[in-house]
């Protein structure tokens, strides 16, 4: 892995996706992001995805599980250096 945030973008996705109960497959029909970007961003393969990216997942992961807080996205933005500006 390379890249600052690689580690902790693949490691936030991974645990979102599981804590969601969803697949790449479901925020790849939802999102239009390809599988295999997808699968590059669980792995630190590819790291430091857009703002864009992260939105687009993000709300995939709302639309399959409505239990996935705004904490736990920001989360997600963190492990890249961003912020939704949620206090936790």
């Amino acid at each position: 892995m390379t890249g600052l945030y690689s580690y902790e973008f693949a490691q936030a996705f991974s645990k979102l996706l599981e804590k969601a109960g969803v697949s790449r497959y479901q925020i790849n029909q939802f999102s239009y992001l390809d599988q295999a970007y997808l699968s590059r961003l669980m792995s630190g393969e590819k790291y430091n995805p857009t703002p864009e990216t992260i939105v687009k997942i993000c709300l995939a992961l709302v639309h399959f599980n409505d239990k996935i807080s705004l904490y736990d996205l920001e989360e997600l933005f963190r492990s890249v250096g961003r912020s939704l500006l949620i206090k936790a």
